[in-house]
């Protein structure tokens, strides 16, 4: 099939508005989501998994012509890619109306998820399915895959409390959208008082939800869950787009169950899951501009991840960036002959930024004026990665398998084709910022090793799956093989990494709830790096936090985290603005560390009042 021939389709726009309408059964059930949504909400039902659909299925369904050709070819992979496509087409509406003024409210949201769905009713045409259905045993390895995730990932992040301190800033700012209406806003606890500096992609999906049903902010925790389920789905549909069925299914299974994702939903990174869904659905977009060229709908669609991307998570944005540079200048070196059908997607996808993306772009600079600039790469040096460590959260044979699938891929001729280049420039970009502090280049170095299971993932199921005639069996056997071996350890690894970010438990928020009730309005608590996120949402009140400066972002939060260092050290710069801050708790953990992994001492003022396993509180003398 030609690169015309593939984009025919693909561009189609245009024709009579009802005739648009043929063979497009999801994007009209999308209509009816919506409007039963609407309806339901009217009449003062409170649906939350409709509300849910809303948010993340039905604009994907309405805009699966987005897609590339290639993964529209099979239907199962197109479904598949669906939720991720919906995030980001959620993430980039609710973020720009946001910044048009629009407030971030239950009727303006329900609206903005009807308009959106509309335009991809009637703006776009063609099928939203094609190819033959699935084979049973695909479909039935597919959602093997997806319960395997599900159950490791529920060993680490199911239930209440959950682990980590991160989740604690997602939820208040989502709670705080809700109340306040917008998106950009200030955080009345953080730091003393500071503006919401987080990437706004995920605060977005949250706030809407919270918005729509009225829930308790607490529910949107097990978001993460959710998106880490959409980010393996995806992981199937690009590589069932380009290498087939097993492939995909391989593939997909080995990023399920490695055991480094459970460190993320350990910790709670939210915005670096969400990103990492939508990492995936950039690389069959650029693999296709390099392969077959891109027309104008999947220019546009590869123009909205980009913003989406951009949207939920900074670094994230920066590695697919950086790969994907590498992947143009490569192809305009490597294929001379095909460089005006390649600047012509670019061309395209360019457009489509600037056009879709001056929302986006205005609320990402608004944001990056309050930061106060960005600290020096030494302030990071604490995070580089531990190899040991990395190949150990992979598993050595999945590290091991790994690093033979990328020599195989590259000595190899039948499997060294262009369709491997987006997954070698991830790959290259990974390792070149995970060692950035030699040409001091600032980045959290350790957040670096996240990226990693997606071309190592997608790179071992090429080779295994590969043709190799009679060594086919013994292929297979080493893909079940490692999948078995890899899925023992996370297995035993969940709960470890659960007891081990588990903060809140029920003797620390017993702790809390003593100094809660001795508070005064608006009163000052100063904490460490283990309690920091997790105070301000469950005492609501001015929290000073101790982070590292590895913690950090914006260099403008650096100061305060300093002063709150200074508290708890006792030193007589922190004995003094103690005093002038009236404050009278400090709140640690006593198994807290630094990001380097020492140990942290005690506060050397104030005496203790409560103490358990995973909370101390200690009271100063001064009122």
């Amino acid at each position: 099939m030609t690169a015309v021939q593939l984009e025919q389709p693909d561009a189609a726009v245009g024709g009579a508005p009802w005739r648009r309408l043929y063979g497009r059964p999801l994007a009209l059930a999308a209509l009816v989501l919506v409007a039963l949504d609407a309806i339901l909400a009217a009449a003062g039902a409170d649906v939350p998994v409709l509300d849910a659909m809303v948010l993340v299925l039905a604009p994907g369904m309405a805009f699966l012509p987005l897609l590339p050709e290639r993964v529209r070819a099979h239907p199962l992979a197109t479904v598949a890619m669906l939720p991720t496509l919906g995030v980001a087409l959620s993430m980039v509406a609710i973020v720009t109306a946001a910044r048009l003024g629009l407030p971030v409210d239950a009727t303006w949201v329900r609206v903005l998820e009807g308009a959106v769905v509309l335009v991809g009713l009637l703006a776009l045409r063609g099928p939203d399915l094609r190819g033959r259905p699935p084979r049973p045993l695909e479909l039935i390895g597919l959602i093997g895959v997806l319960v395997a995730g599900a159950v490791l990932g529920g060993r680490v992040i199911a239930g209440f409390p959950v682990p980590g301190n991160d989740w604690a800033k997602y939820v208040l700012y989502a709670d705080e959208i809700r109340r306040q209406g917008s998106l950009l806003i200030n955080n009345p606890y953080w730091m003393l008082g500071v503006p919401f500096r987080e990437d706004p992609g995920v605060p977005a999906l949250y706030g809407a939800f919270l918005a729509m049903t009225g829930a308790p902010a607490i529910v949107v925790v097990h978001g993460i869950w959710v998106l880490m389920g959409t980010a393996t789905a995806a992981v199937y549909a690009y590589a069932r787009a380009f290498w087939g069925a097993a492939t995909a299914v391989l593939a997909a299974a080995l990023f399920a169950v490695v055991p480094i994702d459970q460190d993320i939903l350990g910790w709670h990174g939210v915005p670096t899951v969400a990103a990492i869904g939508l990492l995936v659905l950039a690389l069959p977009y650029v693999t296709t501009l390099i392969v077959d060229g891109l027309g104008w709908a999947s220019a546009a669609g590869l123009g909205l991840t980009i913003l989406a991307l951009a949207a939920a998570h900074r670094l994230t944005f920066v590695v697919a960036a950086l790969a994907f540079a590498g992947v143009i200048v490569v192809a305009l070196l490597a294929f001379a002959g095909e460089r005006r059908r390649l600047l012509a997607g670019l061309g395209r996808t360019a457009a489509a930024v600037l056009v879709l993306g001056g929302g986006v772009i205005a609320d990402l600079l608004a944001r990056e004026q309050t930061f106060g600039g960005t600290q020096d790469y030494r302030a990071y040096l604490p995070t580089k990665l531990q190899f040991g460590y990395f190949a150990r959260d992979l598993t050595y044979a999945f590290a091991a398998a790994g690093v033979l699938a990328f020599v195989a891929l590259a000595v190899t001729r039948r499997l060294r084709t262009r369709l491997v280049l987006p997954l070698a420039c991830l790959l290259a970009v990974t390792v070149a910022l995970t060692f950035g502090w030699v040409v001091h280049v600032p980045v959290a170095y350790l957040r670096l090793a996240y990226y990693a299971p997606i071309p190592l993932a997608v790179g071992i199921a090429i080779v295994l799956t590969a043709p190799w005639g009679r060594w086919r069996v013994l292929a297979a056997t080493a893909a079940v093989a490692l999948i078995a071996a890899t899925t023992v350890i996370a297995w035993d690894q969940s709960s470890v990494v659960r007891v081990f970010y588990g903060f809140t438990d029920r003797a620390s928020l017993r702790g809390l709830d003593l100094v809660a009730h001795a508070l005064r309005p608006n009163e000052v608590v100063v904490t460490d790096r283990c309690w920091s996120f997790q105070t301000a949402w469950l005492l609501h009140t001015r929290t000073l936090a101790a982070l590292d400066p590895a913690d950090i972002q914006p260099k403008a939060e650096l100061a305060r985290a300093q002063l709150a260092t200074a508290i708890l050290q006792g030193t007589p710069r922190g004995r003094a603005a103690a005093r002038r801050l009236g404050v009278r708790f400090l709140v640690i953990n006593p198994t807290c560390a630094s990001v380097s992994g020492e140990a942290k001492s005690p506060p050397l003022l104030g005496r203790p009042v409560y103490a358990s396993a995973k909370l101390a509180v200690f009271q100063l003398p001064h009122p």
